[in-house]
């Protein structure tokens, strides 16, 4: 009876495509950021004979960990060489010897990955695009070209040979490609922090820039305290005398930069009891606001999208599966056996988790996960129930048998 319920839903389903009750794409669905293009290029013939190999050779993990190492160790060398001899004419042929080997090899390096990746999958990468302006300027700093006016500052680039390192570690790359995503939101998260800090800022202004404008100001005690500051300036013009100096005030003390007793405490302490206390609750309220909750907003942006790292391919995958579908998939591929199991079965979480984990199997397993991803996003649809007795907590079961036979399978 199991198997028998099992073959009428999925006919059940099959009937509801076809009528067009559940609407499929019948695009390919591209990755976000462009067309899609294979990772390595194809065999080619003539002077692109070897650059398939070379192209697998260089994305080879002991390629990119030597790469990386001699990144680390131009790195280390520039770290020693300011530390011991910052002017670098003291040990200035130990340098510049280090300087030519590393160009030397990073220029190889270069030249291996252009050929690998020419034309299309080099330039479209950033990545790449940084490695060439870096190891370019170091070319140019061997054949010590002379270049002209603020062109010379180029040189600079050379210190940030180390960001290379965040294209061939995979931990570092996250990292930046969740600070990359998560771009968009932070801007909108520090568009509302620079205007609540607008806004104490010019309510400083009123308040406090006449503060302590005699030169001194008296505290609660009725000691005469000098407010001139080292700047030979009155404290409240100094610290609040307009806008810019205002804001640059709030700054310090969203930082925590020593703001308690050189910005809040001569006006905590002022002889007047109202502004003191006005004071004290001025800036109890612009740390909660913005130290507190609206720093803490951006961290939890960069978190989400650290922790959302794979949900879009996910859907991608979904939509892709269900594009296929239409040019042949057909559920019948999935074994009665499988069905009837999971029609028992218990949803839990740890099942939906490693149902996910499929995404990266091969052969007979994918094409389960593909027919799976229809069934599931099929009865998500808004198609006509009537007469038919599929329901959603049924297909969440269907999930959880479904992924308790891939990990079987797994293990075995």
């Amino acid at each position: 009876m199991a198997a028998a319920a099992a073959v009428k839903r999925r006919q059940e389903v099959e009937a509801a495509i076809a009528a067009g009750e559940i609407h499929l794409p019948a695009q390919p669905i591209q990755p976000k950021g462009g067309k899609r293009r294979n990772s390595l290029p194809d065999e080619g013939a003539g002077f692109w004979k070897y650059q398939r190999q070379v192209a697998v050779a260089y994305m080879d993990v002991k390629s990119q960990l030597a790469v990386a190492v001699l990144i680390s160790g131009n790195f280390l060398v520039n770290i020693v060489e300011k530390w011991i001899d910052p002017s670098g004419e003291v040990h200035a042929d130990v340098w510049r010897g280090t300087d030519l080997f590393f160009n030397i090899l990073f220029f190889i390096e270069l030249m291996i990955n252009m050929y690998g990746f020419w034309w299309v999958r080099f330039w479209t990468s950033a990545w790449n695009v940084f490695d060439f302006v870096v190891v370019s300027i170091g070319v140019l700093d061997v054949f010590q070209v002379q270049l002209p006016g603020p062109l010379s500052l180029l040189r600079m680039m050379r210190a940030f040979r180390v960001f290379r390192l965040f294209k061939r570690v995979q931990s570092l790359k996250k990292i930046l490609d969740s600070l990359t995503k998560a771009l968009p939101s932070h801007i909108n998260s520090f568009g509302i922090l620079l205007l609540v800090m607008c806004i104490y800022a010019i309510l400083a202004v009123d308040f406090f820039m006449n503060y302590g404008g005699e030169g001194f100001y008296t505290t609660n005690l009725n000691d005469t305290i000098d407010a001139t500051t080292t700047r030979g300036l009155s404290w409240g013009y100094d610290y609040y005398g307009n806008f810019g100096l205002s804001l640059f005030t709030m700054f310090q003390v969203i930082t925590g930069d020593s703001w308690s007793e050189a910005v809040a405490r001569p006006l905590v302490h002022g002889q007047d009891g109202v502004l003191a206390f006005g004071s004290a609750m001025y800036f109890i309220s612009f740390q909660l606001v913005c130290g507190v909750v609206l720093i803490n907003v951006t961290i939890a942006i960069l978190l989400e999208k650290m922790l959302d790292d794979g949900s879009e391919k996910m859907e991608a995958a979904q939509q892709e599966a269900q594009r296929r579908l239409l040019e042949g998939i057909d559920l019948d591929k999935l074994p009665i056996e499988v069905l009837d199991g999971a029609i028992s079965g218990s949803l839990t979480g740890d099942a939906l988790g490693e149902a996910g984990e499929m995404l990266e199997m091969e052969g007979e397993v994918q094409q389960m996960r593909r027919d799976l991803l229809v069934l599931r996003k099929g009865l998500k649809d808004p198609w006509p129930r009537e007469g038919h007795t599929i329901l959603e907590d049924e297909a969440m079961t269907f999930a959880s048998g479904f992924g308790g036979k891939v990990t079987r399978r797994n293990r075995e």
